[in-house]
């Protein structure tokens, strides 16, 4: 039986969290892992190319021994073991859900918020503090949006949770009341 993608990065995300975790290495391996989906994103014919019949199993080696020439153990472990399962191709997924163990161990939360306009920083600032104590978070990261169709108001979207303060949804909420009657 095959495991979906997304039980390959939890589980793999997991382990590497809790080895960088042992290993006192958490925030360097996050920059580290950041860095790599960072080339990964410039890259993008990376993972087509180590996931290539047509490719020569010498020159993936080579590639990947080029990569984890400046890598710390761990990640090099990670990428050979991930080329030797023939799981490269899940090594985004992965990183983005170690990134979400270590969000979580610094109760760290990504949100994002929509406007129908752009928020100025003392705006961004201002919802983010709001929002990391509705989430009793440390701190919030916001990835702002600019939304025309939300009329006005926010929309704010983390893992858990979905605030909806748009005049949208509020003129949607009055149109079905009008509806009932």
């Amino acid at each position: 039986m095959a495991i979906d993608n997304a039980t390959i990065a939890r589980r793999y995300g997991n382990a590497l969290f809790e080895v960088a975790q042992d290993q006192n290495s958490l925030a360097e391996t996050a920059a580290e892992l950041n860095e790599l989906k960072a080339a990964l994103n410039q890259e993008p014919g990376f993972v087509n190319f180590m996931t290539s019949p047509q490719i020569d199993e010498k020159a993936k080696k080579d590639t990947l021994s080029a990569l984890t020439t400046n890598a710390s153990a761990l990640v090099a472990n990670l990428l050979n073991m991930l080329f030797d399962y023939r799981r490269i191709s899940n090594l985004e997924a992965i990183i983005d859900e170690f990134n979400r163990f270590y969000d979580q161990d610094r109760k760290v939360v990504r949100a994002v918020v929509r406007t129908a306009v752009e928020l100025d920083d003392q705006q961004k600032d201002t919802l983010a503090k709001k929002f990391a104590e509705v989430e009793g978070a440390n701190q919030v990261i916001l990835d702002a949006k600019v939304d025309p169709s939300i009329i006005g108001g926010v929309v704010m979207q983390s893992e858990s949770h979905i605030y909806d303060g748009s005049i949208k949804t509020k003129l949607e909420k009055i149109k079905r009341l009008l509806l009932k009657r």
